[in-house]
C-alpha cells in the first residue's frame, strides 16, 4: 500500500487540470494560507486568469487587484456570462460596491465583465450597469425539473445549437446540469435538447383535466386534424414526459394527440362570468348575428359538448357559441365610475338624455350585464351596455399605494429600485391607466400602471403609529426612538414623508411611512368585543361586548392600553387594543332578541323567552341594554353580548332566487305559465317592479317586487331528489323515479338544473321546482354519525 504525500497529490491534480486565460477560478476550501498571501483577496473571492506564468503559477484578476497564486491553490468555477440572470447571494449583508438603490430580491442581467474582474449588472429602470463582485453574485435558479417552458420566439442562435428546434415550441424541463443549463423535453424530438435558461421562458403548465383547443394561429397541427376543427374542445386525460398531450374529445371514439405548442387552454367558465369573443376568432361557431367584438355579456348556460349560452343586454335570446370562441372579460362592479367610450357615437341602449361627457356610478347590474348607472342630479338610472362603457381609474390624486404582493420580482417600470414594502402617493393620473407617483425615499416622480399597485390606508394627522415589526433600522436612523416607541402623526408631506410626535422624544421625528404601522386606537364611546383569543377576566369571556371609556397613560405617554367598561363589572377592563375588535353600536329604537345559543341570560329572562322581540329604550354607560316589550311592564335588562338585531325582511336583489308569495292570489301582471311552486331568478329591477327569469319561459316574467320572496338557491354540489307527489317533471322522468338521488352538477342563470343521478351516464335536466334537497345521509355518512355543513 502506497501513501501519497499531500504536495504530491496536489501536483498530480494540477497536472490533470489545465488552465487557460479567462478561466474563472476561486480558492480551494482547504487553502487557509496561500504561499504568496491573500494579496487583498479573500477565501471566497472569485476572479479570472489574467496570464499563465508557468505550469504551477497563475496571475488572477480579482476585484481587489491582480494576485499571484499557485495552480494547486485554486479550482475552476462556472463563469457568469453576458445575458445571464443573477441576484445577490442571501448571505451578503453589504455588497462591496454598495446598493445603488437596488433591493435584495432584485434580479438583474449580466452586461459584461471588466478587465479588473468586476461584473456589470443591469437592472430595470437603472440608467447604467451596477458594479458587483462576482463572489457576491449567483445565477438565478429560475427553473426546476418538470417546469413547462417555451423556447423564446425571437431566438435565432442558441449557445448549444438549434438542431431542428422551432422557436416558440413548448416543452418540459427534463434535467438541470451543474452549470444551470437545461435539458428540455420536446414531443417532436427523440432526445432532450440542451439549452441555456435565458433561451426559454416560463409558460403556464398544462395539467390533466384542462380543457383545450387548437390555437387560431395554427393552420395545421403537428399531428394533423383528424376530423377536428378550431371549434373542437377536448379534455387532457394524459401527458407524456416530453409534454405530448393526450386529449379526449366528446363523440370521438379514440383519443387525440397534440403538440402543446399547438394548443391553448380554455378558461374554466362558470355561469355568471363576464365574457367577450376572442380577438383571434374570425367567426364564432354559429356566426356573429348582432354581436360584435366589443360586446360584453354574461354566461347563462354551459353544455356538456362545449357550447355555451351568453346573455347580452341588447338581445332577447341567448347567444350560442363554443367555449373556444370566448374569453373572460373584467367584470364591472357596483360602485365603479364609468362613462361611454369616446369611440362610441351611438350606445347600444341609447343616450337617455345623457352625453359623451356624462360620468356616473354603477348602482345596479342586471343578469344580462346591463349597467344601471346613477348620474348626479338624475332621478332615474341610466342603462348602459357593458361593451360601451369604460371604467374610470379607481385611483385619485392623493391616494396612498404600494406594489401588489402578487406582482412578483419583476414589476413594470421602476419598482425594483423602490422595494415591495415602500409606500407612495399618487401625484397625477395619466392616460391609458398610468399613474405618476411620489415617494419620500427617492427624488423625482416615476410612472407605474394602476394594475400593479393597490391602495393602502392613508397616514393622516392624529393617527397613532408604532414601528413596523421586524424592522432593523428606519430609513433615516432611530434618532432617540426605540423599536417599541409609539407616537402620533403631527404632519404629512405630499410625498408621504411624515412627522411624528414620539412619546419621550423631543421635537418631531422624521420618518418613512413604510417604517411605521398604524396602531388601532379606539375612541371613547366606541363599542368593542373581546376577541376569541383574549384571556378570561373575572366574569368576562371572549365575545363580551363593552364601551371604551379611555386610554391609559404613564408619565404623559400612552402605554398602549385601553380602558373598557363591561356591563356587570364594577371595575374597568384594562388591556391592549390587539385583544379587542370593533362592533357596530347599539342605538335606542333598535329591535333585538336573545340569541338562540344563550340558555340563561346574565340578568335573567324576566318572564320572556327566545321568541320575545323588544325595542331598546335606553343604554347605560357600560353598554347594558334596557329593553321594552309589549308583554312587560318593566324594562328588561340584557347584556349586549347576548342579543342579536332583528333584521326586517330584506329587499330582493338581482340574482336572488325567488317564488311568488303564498299570500298573493293573483299577481299584478297575471300568472302566465308561472304558479306558486315555480322558482326563478331575479334578472332585472326598476321602479318597484321585478323581471324574473324562469327556466321554462323564453321571456322574462314581470311582477311587483313585493309579490315575491327569497328562497334558498340550488348550488353545485347540492344533493337532491325528486319532489314527492310530483306527477310529471317538466322535461320528463327519463330513467328516474321518486327513489332517485343525485348531485347538482350545473346551474344555469335562469335556475335550470343539471343533475347527475347515481348509475347514470347522462345528466338529467330539471326545473328547480321539481326537486328538493336530499337531507338523508348516505350509508357511509350514516355510519360515521352524519355530517354538518
Amino acid at each position: 500500500m502506497h501513501i501519497i504525500a499531500r504536495s504530491s497529490l496536489m501536483r498530480l491534480l494540477n497536472s490533470i487540470t489545465r488552465y487557460e486565460v479567462a478561466d474563472w477560478v476561486k480558492f480551494r476550501r482547504t487553502v487557509t494560507s496561500p504561499d504568496f498571501g491573500w494579496q487583498g483577496a479573500g477565501p471566497k473571492s472569485i476572479g479570472f486568469v489574467q496570464s499563465i506564468v508557468d505550469n504551477d503559477h497563475l496571475i488572477v484578476s480579482f476585484c481587489s487587484g491582480e494576485a499571484r497564486v499557485l495552480t494547486s491553490e485554486v479550482i475552476k468555477v462556472i463563469p457568469l456570462n453576458r445575458g445571464q440572470h443573477v441576484q445577490l447571494k442571501a448571505d451578503i449583508l453589504e455588497p462591496r460596491f454598495g446598493w445603488r438603490g437596488q433591493s435584495r430580491d432584485s434580479i438583474g442581467t449580466v452586461l459584461c465583465v471588466d478587465d479588473d474582474g468586476i461584473l456589470r449588472v443591469g437592472f430595470p429602470g437603472a440608467s447604467r450597469g451596477w458594479r458587483a463582485d462576482p463572489a457576491e453574485i449567483e445565477r438565478v435558479e429560475e427553473y426546476k425539473v418538470g417546469n413547462w417552458v417555451r423556447i423564446r420566439p425571437s431566438l435565432t442562435v442558441a449557445v448549444h445549437g438549434m438542431e431542428s428546434i422551432t422557436p416558440g415550441s413548448v416543452g418540459v424541463v427534463y434535467s438541470i446540469r451543474p452549470d444551470s443549463s437545461l435539458l428540455l423535453g420536446l414531443c417532436y424530438l427523440s432526445n432532450p435538447w440542451l439549452c441555456e435558461p435565458e433561451e426559454v421562458e416560463h409558460v403556464d403548465p398544462f395539467k390533466i383535466g384542462h380543457q383545450v383547443c387548437v390555437k387560431r394561429s395554427i393552420a395545421e397541427p403537428r399531428y394533423g386534424w383528424g376530423g377536428e376543427t378550431h371549434h373542437s374542445v377536448g379534455k387532457i386525460i394524459d401527458i407524456e414526459s416530453d409534454g405530448l398531450l393526450i386529449i379526449d374529445i366528446p363523440n370521438r371514439s379514440a383519443s387525440w394527440q397534440a403538440d402543446p405548442s399547438d394548443m391553448e387552454k380554455i378558461d374554466d367558465f362558470k355561469v355568471g362570468d363576464w365574457v367577450r369573443v376572442k380577438a383571434t376568432v374570425p367567426s364564432p361557431k354559429y356566426g356573429w348575428e348582432d354581436v360584435t367584438r366589443s360586446s360584453i355579456g354574461v354566461v347563462h348556460s354551459l353544455e356538456e359538448d362545449g357550447d355555451m349560452g351568453v346573455a347580452f343586454c341588447f338581445r332577447s335570446k341567448l347567444f350560442l357559441c363554443s367555449v373556444a370562441d370566448i374569453e373572460k372579460a373584467q367584470p364591472f362592479e357596483v360602485g365603479e365610475k364609468v362613462h361611454v367610450l369616446p369611440s362610441i357615437s351611438e350606445p347600444r341602449l341609447g343616450w337617455s338624455n345623457e352625453t359623451a361627457a356624462t360620468i356616473g356610478a354603477i348602482s345596479r347590474i342586471d343578469m344580462d350585464g346591463t349597467l344601471n348607472v346613477k348620474v348626479s342630479g338624475r332621478n332615474s338610472l341610466w342603462k348602459v351596455a357593458p361593451g360601451d362603457a369604460e371604467r374610470l381609474s379607481a385611483f385619485e390624486v392623493g391616494d396612498w399605494v404600494r406594489l401588489k404582493p402578487s406582482i412578483g420580482s419583476r414589476p413594470t417600470y421602476d419598482w425594483n429600485s423602490v422595494g415591495k414594502i415602500s409606500i407612495a402617493v399618487v401625484h397625477s393620473i395619466q392616460d391609458s391607466g398610468y399613474l405618476e407617483l411620489a415617494g419620500c425615499f427617492r427624488k423625482g416622480k416615476w410612472l407605474t400602471h394602476n394594475t400593479d399597485i393597490e391602495k393602502v390606508q392613508s397616514f393622516r394627522i392624529g393617527l397613532h403609529v408604532r414601528f413596523r415589526a421586524g424592522i432593523s433600522e428606519p430609513r433615516w436612523g432611530w434618532r432617540d426612538a426605540k423599536p417599541d416607541s409609539r407616537g402620533i402623526i403631527a404632519g404629512v408631506h405630499a410625498d408621504g414623508e411624515v412627522r411624528v410626535a414620539i412619546f419621550g422624544v423631543p421635537g418631531l421625528w422624521r420618518g418613512d411611512p413604510a417604517d411605521l404601522e398604524i396602531e388601532q386606537v379606539f375612541e371613547v364611546g366606541d363599542w368593542v368585543r373581546l376577541k376569541n383569543d383574549a384571556d378570561d377576566w373575572k366574569s368576562l369571556k371572549p365575545g363580551s361586548i363593552g364601551v371604551v371609556h379611555g386610554i391609559g397613560y404613564e408619565d404623559d405617554a400612552w402605554d398602549g392600553t385601553i380602558h373598557v367598561a363591561f356591563c356587570g363589572e364594577q371595575e374597568r377592563w384594562i388591556g391592549f387594543s390587539s385583544q379587542l375588535e370593533g362592533v357596530s353600536r347599539f342605538v335606542v329604537g333598535q329591535r333585538v332578541r336573545i340569541r338562540g345559543c344563550i340558555r340563561q341570560p346574565r340578568f335573567g329572562w324576566s318572564n320572556h323567552n327566545h321568541s320575545s322581540i323588544g325595542t331598546i329604550s335606553s343604554i347605560d354607560a357600560d353598554g347594558k341594554l334596557r329593553i321594552h316589550t309589549p308583554a312587560g311592564a318593566r324594562a328588561w335588562l340584557i347584556d349586549p353580548a347576548e342579543v342579536e338585531k332583528v333584521v326586517e325582511e330584506e329587499e330582493v336583489c338581482i340574482g336572488d332566487w325567488v317564488k311568488v308569495k303564498d299570500s298573493v292570489v293573483t299577481p299584478t301582471y297575471q300568472w302566465g305559465d308561472v304558479n306558486h311552486n315555480s322558482i326563478g331568478v331575479a334578472h332585472r329591477a326598476g321602479d318597484g317592479e321585478l323581471w324574473v327569469s324562469f327556466c321554462f319561459c323564453e321571456r322574462l316574467w314581470l311582477c311587483k317586487g313585493w309579490e315575491v320572496e327569497k328562497v334558498r338557491p340550488f348550488r353545485q354540489g347540492d344533493r337532491v331528489r325528486i319532489r314527492p307527489g310530483l306527477v310529471a317533471p317538466r322535461w320528463g322522468w327519463g330513467m328516474e323515479t321518486y327513489a332517485s338521488k343525485g348531485e347538482v352538477i350545473g346551474v344555469d342563470a335562469n335556475g335550470k338544473l343539471r343533475i347527475k343521478f347515481r348509475w347514470r351516464d347522462r345528466l338529467w335536466v330539471g326545473d328547480p321546482a321539481d326537486v328538493i334537497l336530499d337531507d338523508t345521509p348516505s350509508p357511509t355518512e350514516a355510519s360515521n354519525g352524519g355530517f354538518c355543513s
